[in-house]
């Protein structure tokens, strides 16, 4: 059984190879059918595409493997993205990186994932049974925000590198959004009934008092805003903040999201901060890969 998904894998490398030389044909028609046939191969044939990059001087060829490896890239995430939505929306955080990689291809996602890790060891380690909910996230916030020294961005709000959870994770810095999405995968890893909140200009959590989350009758104890260190607040404290922007008060701003709508907001923000940035190539990306989750 071996020896055979190696001899396929084989005969796979063969073919795609083989397409690879042909990218230099003259006749349009010609490229349009092997560039299919290439794309068909998926996210496999990313690193045959680059090997052959590498070594490639003809720069017609070279621009066009370049457009076959990010439509493979965009290709991959939009299907994961597709995935996600349809089978399983609980880790926000791993959707999070397929859609940071989309900006950083060579980002070492598990040395991300191993920084979540031991995040979610450290404060697991600090917790008990007999903490009340409150205790909890005081203890949350000592590790994340003290120890680990995670901060909110009020310099560059619309930067994308705020939005971006690899860079999230290396600067430490963050908009609100970014922040709440690290916050809301250590609670999910800890069980702690922690869920997001979408409000306008801002994007906070609440903590609640049972698991029937989605309905519009739960309970939230609190709220919490990890753009401001995790300080705990109440309902008063949104309306303060409706009143302060001009915004009439609307129920959807008390209760919480489900995961779909803060990946729409997440993608939704990138679209604003590189279309702030004259980049619209990197803005259409992500615009396209939001319809994947419509």
């Amino acid at each position: 059984m071996q020896n055979m998904a190696m001899n396929l894998a084989n005969i796979k490398t063969t073919e795609l190879k083989a397409l690879i030389q042909l990218l230099d044909d003259p006749d349009i028609n010609v490229i349009d059918q092997i560039e299919k046939r290439i794309l068909g191969f998926g996210e496999y044939a990313i690193a045959l595409l680059e090997e052959s990059n590498s070594k490639e001087r003809d720069s017609i060829v070279k621009n066009r493997i370049e457009a076959l490896i990010q439509k493979l890239r965009f290709n991959a995430v939009y299907s994961k993205l597709l995935d996600w939505k349809q089978n399983d929306q609980t880790s926000l955080f791993e959707i999070a990186l397929s859609i940071s990689a989309m900006h950083y291809p060579k980002m070492d996602i598990n040395a991300r994932r191993h920084t979540m890790d031991k995040i979610t060891r450290d404060i697991w380690l600090e917790m008990n049974e007999e903490l009340t909910p409150l205790e909890q996230v005081q203890i949350f916030n000592h590790i994340f925000f003290e120890v680990y020294s995670f901060y909110g961005n009020k310099g560059n709000l619309s930067a994308p590198q705020n939005s971006l959870i690899n860079d999230v994770l290396e600067s430490k810095r963050g908009n609100s959004l970014s922040m709440s999405i690290l916050y809301l995968e250590i609670a999910r890893r800890l069980n702690m009934p922690i869920y997001g909140v979408d409000l306008p200009q801002n994007f906070v959590l609440a903590y609640v008092n049972d698991e029937s989350v989605l309905s519009a009758k739960h309970r939230v104890l609190f709220y919490i805003n990890p753009f401001n260190k995790g300080i705990v607040f109440t309902k008063k404290d949104i309306d303060a903040f409706l009143k302060q922007i001009n915004e009439p008060p609307s129920n959807s701003y008390y209760q919480v999201c489900d995961n779909v709508s803060i990946v729409k907001r997440l993608l939704f923000e990138l679209v604003e901060s590189f279309s702030a940035l004259g980049q619209s190539d990197e803005a259409e990306t992500f615009q396209r890969l939001s319809k994947a989750i419509d």
